[in-house]
């Protein structure tokens, strides 16, 4: 199992924060004529909103860093030099 990078808490609190701030917003302008809605329904709008932003984001964020982990380790390795030659050692091969 993977330690918690700290430098992902930052990005989903933020998305959290601004997508529950979104969804609160949206619903209290969507009541404000009729006042059908208490300011509990925009509460729990609000909370389940900012809950669907954090988890968007953290999908996208563990995604980003995996794949950034399989480029680097990728490009440090020797075999995979030896499967795609650089242009140089291609054009090395061609004249020989």
């Amino acid at each position: 199992m993977t330690r918690l990078r700290y430098s992902f808490v930052a990005p989903v609190l933020l998305a959290g924060v601004v997508g529950g701030f979104i969804g609160w917003t949206v619903t209290r302008v969507g009541c404000s004529d009729a006042n059908a809605c208490s300011a509990l329904s925009s509460l729990a709008a609000g909370v389940v909103s900012g809950w669907v932003a954090a988890a968007g984001v953290g999908i996208v964020v563990v995604l980003a860093d995996r794949s950034l982990r399989e480029w680097r380790e990728w490009q440090g390795s020797d075999d995979s030099r030896s499967r795609n030659p650089g242009p140089a050692e291609r054009n090395r091969s061609m004249d020989d």
